[in-house]
């Protein structure tokens, strides 16, 4: 039986001649070559107006070719003939295609699914798996770039004046054992910030200790940023940037590495999620009672940045950003009270040293 061999794909019509050999329907060319074989089963009519009157069957709806038949008839009476069993369809239905608009977002949404919660928790089950060494290379190569990217304009990237290093050896000193240990560092910038980063570092900013009223408040921080350190959400959050900016990158792509750049930037910036920032508290105020430190100085810097960035606070911000309000920090911390400091921290002359660490020639 003749029939024409219409190909969807590349929009060319052959002639071709159909038989049928078990349970398929064989597609032959004109000189007997075979061009194309379908299971019988599958085969139904293509819904659709055709211009030529003729009816079209094929695989789908929408397969890569369709048959083009004159007597339809005649293929049905040959196929019972040679005992073809009955296809499973009496007619193919039209897939519904969605707008691309619609596609565009279910692809956004899905994106947003996976950085938000998919990648967290890939980060959380993963982050503990990381040998300690790689570890400490992460943080290493982290830490020389997150210092580049926030010293300030004509800042000085290090910041290692001797009497400010040891005033900061001092005031960490003040804290026990349990707070762990740290790689201590301060940045010469603008940006009043501090963080943890894998392999043991901590950062303080000059802009976050101009801030303090005092080295109490400082050592409060230190104490906060070991607790992310004691609990491994540094090596979680380093990894759930890698994963998103990884998943990023593969979806628009990146150009000489700008993106890491920017995901350090704003990994360094960002804060922890509200559970992780509720335990590094609780560590910190956990480690400041036992070495005899109020919490209250921080709870007055954090009142401090709130007035600076009221923004940053109130039912709105909690409820779209990651980490809790500033209000509920510094009530916590206010809770927590614990009384006087025992003693000084550090001397007023150690105090002053370790605000200028930063403040000496570059190189010397």
């Amino acid at each position: 039986m003749q029939a024409q061999y219409e190909d969807r794909q590349t929009g060319r019509t052959i002639a071709v001649r159909l038989t049928f050999l078990d349970q398929w329907l064989v597609i032959d060319r004109e000189d007997g070559r075979e061009l194309d074989r379908w299971s019988w089963r599958d085969v139904a009519p293509v819904p659709g107006d055709f211009a030529d009157g003729r009816m079209r069957v094929g695989l789908a709806a929408d397969a890569h070719a369709v048959l083009a038949l004159d007597d339809p008839d005649t293929l049905l009476r040959r196929a019972h003939a040679t005992g073809m069993q009955q296809p499973a369809q009496r007619e193919h239905r039209v897939r519904r295609e969605l707008p691309l608009p619609v596609w565009l977002v279910g692809a956004v949404l899905s994106l947003a699914v996976l950085v938000e919660f998919v990648i967290p928790a890939m980060a959380g089950m993963l982050a503990p798996m990381v040998p300690a060494s790689w570890q400490a290379r992460i943080g290493d190569q982290v830490q020389t770039l997150a210092t580049t990217l926030l010293t300030r304009k004509d800042g000085n990237p290090q910041c290692d004046a001797p009497d400010g290093v040891a005033a900061l050896n001092k005031l960490v000193g003040r804290l026990p054992p349990t707070a762990g240990t740290a790689r201590l560092h301060v940045i010469d910038s603008d940006l009043p910030n501090a963080f943890a980063l894998p392999g043991g570092h901590v950062s303080v900013t000059t802009a976050l200790m101009d801030r303090a009223d005092g080295p109490d408040a400082v050592l409060g921080v230190l104490a906060h940023e070991l607790g992310h350190l004691h609990h491994g959400h540094s090596m979680e959050r380093v990894m759930r940037y890698s994963l998103s900016s990884a998943l990023i990158s593969m979806v628009v792509g990146d150009i000489g590495g700008g993106a890491l750049a920017v995901g350090v930037s704003q990994m360094v910036e960002s804060e922890f999620s509200q559970d992780q920032e509720r335990q590094a508290d609780a560590f910190a105020i956990d480690v400041l009672a036992e070495a005899r430190v109020s919490p209250l100085p921080l709870a007055r810097l954090f009142e401090t940045i709130r007035a600076e960035h009221p923004e940053a606070d109130g039912t709105l911000a909690e409820w779209m950003g990651s980490h809790p309000t500033l209000s509920e920090r510094i009530a916590t911390l206010q809770r927590a009270g614990g009384g006087q400091t025992a003693g000084t921290v550090l001397e007023d002359a150690e105090w002053q040293a370790l605000k200028a660490i930063c403040r000496q020639p570059v190189g010397k």
